[in-house]
């Protein structure tokens, strides 16, 4: 690499603890700290977030000598008009950067989904400075390619607005490549594959003594447990895994699901249905600390998604030394091989999960390797260290292209 003067990047997010809602929020809180770790010819890295405050959180939050966070006041999201509302608060986050701004020059903006990127794209424009935008997903995607409403017509075309103003695309996965370049005419040498990753570090290990009593509570006959935890929404396919339930428990009738995620219990009215209500746990809202317990106390999680860009949960259960059962979906496939470091089935195929936990309750040996292989993969591949390594490198070659022309 070339030598270069110190950088100062300004990192637009809605979501940064403690307001999390899905991936991106807990992707940046990850990113932006390991940043600072990345040597460019031994110079630093000065990383500003705006976000907003709708978790609460301090105004101003010096992380670390490289690193601090923004946290703006916004008005309410209105429901009734979500994206115009939206969108008009990027508005708030505008005249923080401009303050910002009035202190030091940014050499670059990084923005993140379609909710920032009103104030990204504005501020490139006022400052002349490029502007890269990392997709986490969809739209379309997450309506497995439609568009069912206004509202979703409206993020749609700011999606691709967004990634047309930007310098650089970054996709988390090749299966995100593609769909950005299919949905939005991006061309191929514009984005970049930079994959999601994990910090183990940060994860809640249970003890002996918690594990014990957990499968006490959860498994008292020794039942086995498959376990699901995620958003509650079509996308995720938890309805997929109840409607599996019936075959699953023709062969094995002591196994459990637990079922974790804000609402979960929405699905209540299916398992009965289904005649499988008493083998379903409905956990609701789990903090980061109870996810993780559990996927050291169950024999499985299984993610039956129908859309994943990366699949950042899959990752979390390797990491802990969980088997994962999931679906050849998105960025799942690329994450999850078949037989090597988990199993996959086919999206919205209740039989095919059915055959699955067969598979793996059937031969325990190969389980056993494939949980190895997969904590051996999330060590080397899937590291921060590396993830931000990557993410600098693409920031200093994006400011040396901008050095050489006359905006």
């Amino acid at each position: 690499m070339n030598s270069m003067s110190t950088m100062h990047v300004l990192i637009f997010s809605w979501q940064y603890p403690p307001y999390m809602v899905g991936g991106m929020g807990k992707h940046v809180a990850e990113l932006a700290p390991a940043l600072n770790n990345v040597d460019l010819d031994g110079e630093p890295i000065y990383v500003d977030v705006i976000t907003t405050r709708y978790g609460g959180g301090p105004a101003e939050e010096q992380v670390n000598d490289f690193l601090k966070v923004y946290r703006v006041d916004t008005p309410p999201i209105a429901p009734i008009d979500y994206y115009n509302s939206a969108v008009a608060s990027n508005y708030s986050l505008i005249a923080q950067a401009r303050k910002l701004a009035w202190q030091k020059r940014y050499d670059l903006i990084h923005n993140h989904d379609w909710l920032t990127g009103t104030a990204s794209v504005t501020l490139k424009h006022e400052w002349k400075t490029p502007l890269l935008t990392t997709i986490h997903a969809t739209e379309r995607g997450r309506h497995q390619g439609h568009l069912p409403s206004e509202t979703s017509k409206q993020i749609d075309r700011i999606e691709g607005h967004t990634c047309y103003e930007a310098w650089r695309v970054i996709a988390c996965s090749d299966f995100m490549r593609q769909e950005i370049q299919s949905y939005f005419g991006v061309p191929s040498d514009k984005v970049d594959i930079i994959a999601n990753g994990i910090d183990s570090r940060s994860q809640y290990k249970a003890s002996p003594e918690l594990i014990q009593r957990l499968r006490k509570k959860f498994s008292p006959n020794r039942e086995r447990l498959l376990y699901f935890v995620g958003r509650i929404t079509p996308e995720k396919g938890l309805h997929v895994l109840i409607q599996a339930m019936p075959q699953i428990l023709e062969k094995y009738p002591d196994v459990r699901l637990l079922a974790g995620g804000k609402n979960s219990e929405k699905y209540l009215p299916l398992a009965h249905e289904l005649g499988v209500a008493h083998a379903v746990n409905f956990l609701g809202y789990l903090t980061d600390e109870e996810r993780d317990h559990l996927y050291q106390v169950v024999d499985c999680a299984i993610i039956p998604s129908l859309y994943e860009p990366f699949g950042i949960v899959a990752l979390e259960a390797m990491a802990l030394g969980c088997n994962i059962i999931t679906t050849d979906v998105g960025g799942l496939g690329e994450v999850v091989n078949h037989t090597e470091n988990g199993l996959t089935v086919y999206p919205n195929d209740a039989a095919s999960i059915a055959w699955a936990v067969d598979q793996l309750f059937n031969d325990p040996d190969s389980a056993r390797k494939r949980r190895r292989t997969a904590l051996q993969e999330v060590k080397e591949r899937y590291n921060w260290g590396v993830i931000a390594q990557e993410t600098a490198y693409l920031y200093a070659e994006i400011i040396r292209e901008r050095a050489t022309v006359d905006w």
